[in-house]
């Protein structure tokens, strides 16, 4: 939820549609994203392409990596700008729920026909949620935009 000062209410209405555009746009992509790894996980049998060589598991198993740090980066972009007094709380609500997210898919993989859950998966997304929070931090979203510790 959006938290509106009055200092943006004498913003000039240029500045404002670009955030709520900005905001748009990343929920948007965000919520996309989430659906597409569903989707992606809920695909019977454990090769999603090719003939399932040991090389093109490779390139599935780390393509986990790179799809969560996008997730992570998504969510986290969702929210910045935001001028919540409680931004440290939606920054954990979101990774917590990125963790949560992780785990939850590994066990939807059980129920999928020739899926099976994998620790190195969970971790694989771990280390994806991890590489999306470093991105947002290199970018200097982390203190400019969420203003985290600041009220």
């Amino acid at each position: 939820m959006h938290v509106i000062r009055k200092a943006e209410l004498y913003k000039s209405p240029k500045k404002m549609n670009h955030k709520y555009l900005s905001l748009a746009i990343f929920s948007s992509l965000a919520i996309f994203s989430t659906l597409l790894i569903i989707c992606m996980s809920s695909i019977p049998n454990k090769t999603l392409w090719g003939n399932g060589s040991l090389s093109e598991q490779i390139i599935s198993n780390l393509a986990h990596i790179p799809a969560y740090a996008l997730l992570t980066f998504l969510w986290l972009k969702s929210f910045a700008g935001t001028e919540s007094k409680n931004n440290i709380i939606v920054f954990f609500l979101i990774l917590s729920g990125l963790v949560l997210f992780a785990f939850a898919d590994e066990i939807h993989q059980v129920f999928v026909p020739g899926r099976t859950a994998s620790f190195m998966d969970i971790g694989l997304d771990l280390l994806g949620i991890l590489f999306g929070l470093w991105v947002f931090k290199l970018l200097g979203m982390f203190t400019k935009e969420m203003k985290f510790g600041h009220r």
